[in-house]
């Protein structure tokens, strides 16, 4: 089930593994701080105006998955303002290639209408072509490219997500 994420201290935990998973260079306080903010919704990062979580919750009720998303007045590869931001977006590998990350995306799509976006952006790392392939594979289009990775955007209108 995709659902937001809460902030029992136990599904805290289960946030910190997985973020830890997926960005392993941070350190657990820095993810701790993170999530102080984005479970709360709260922006902290650069100039967005607030977060929203959600969260893959399996059949026994721990964690498998998650997106982070940010709301930004504007961004300058994108054509409409606000602009939604996928800042991370993780799923365990045993739910990989299940349909748990379009469900995650797909969610973030309909969180973003609701704050009355047409756009919906995200970054990859150039190394990481798993992940290239994957915001293809869900309708992105590549924006550009430099040294910090591989940007991307995708337009999901007033109808929402395709």
């Amino acid at each position: 089930m995709i659902r937001r994420v809460n902030e029992e201290e136990r599904e805290k935990e289960e946030y910190v593994r997985m973020r830890k998973t997926l960005w392993p260079h941070a350190s657990d306080s820095e993810h701790r701080q993170d999530i102080e903010h984005t479970t709360k919704g709260l922006p902290f990062y650069k100039n967005e105006w607030k977060w929203q979580v959600f969260v893959i919750e399996r059949p026994n009720r721990s964690l498998g998955g998650f997106i982070e998303l940010s709301l930004y007045p504007e961004l300058p590869f994108v054509d409409s303002k606000p602009v939604a931001y996928i800042e991370g977006w993780y799923v365990d590998a045993d739910l990989q290639r299940q349909g748990f990350g379009r469900k995650l995306v797909h969610a973030g799509e309909y969180w973003a209408l609701e704050q009355g976006c047409l756009e919906i952006a995200s970054d990859v790392e150039c190394d990481n072509v798993g992940s290239q392939e994957a915001h293809m594979s869900l309708g992105f289009r590549e924006s550009h490219r430099s040294n910090e990775g591989v940007y991307y955007k995708k337009y999901i209108g007033k109808e929402g997500p395709l």
